[in-house]
């Protein structure tokens, strides 16, 4: 039987009371719970008496919706803003597991290995931060 890979943490099992999603967010309870009855963002089932808990998705969803008001958008274009970025998480999670190859930390850069840049092996692409910035660089491989 061939064993699956398993993730390092079950994030179905992160699950945040009320008062710890208000705190990480800096989003009122008051404020949670107009967006649930807006259907912006649902809390677990509760039993009768409990507090509100959410989920890690939707602690990320609550995040997202204030980031983008405190840019400036309204409520909706917030909530369609993160429902976007939402839909786009898979695939960039895809992406990263099957071309990451490592990270590099040499001097005053980080470099991710993102690997051969086509197949001829000849090239590797690298995704850099150096003081803050972004970039990428293709070097050589030498054999």
């Amino acid at each position: 039987m061939e064993e699956q890979n398993p993730t390092f943490i079950d994030s179905t099992k992160l699950i945040f009371g009320i008062g710890q999603v208000e705190k990480i967010t800096e989003v009122s309870g008051r404020q949670l719970r107009y967006w649930e009855k807006q259907g912006y963002i649902q809390p677990l089932e509760q039993k009768k008496g409990a507090s509100r808990q959410y989920n890690l998705h939707t602690l990320f969803m609550i995040f997202h919706i204030q980031r983008f008001l405190n840019q400036g958008f309204t409520l909706q274009t917030a909530v369609d803003k993160a429902r976007k970025f939402d839909e786009q998480i898979p695939v960039l999670r895809e992406f990263l597991s099957n071309q990451l190859k490592g990270i590099i930390v040499k001097d005053d850069q980080k470099l991710l290995d993102f690997g051969y840049l086509d197949a001829s092996h000849q090239q590797r692409i690298y995704g850099v931060i150096k003081d803050g910035k972004t970039s990428f660089k293709i070097d050589p491989v030498s054999h």
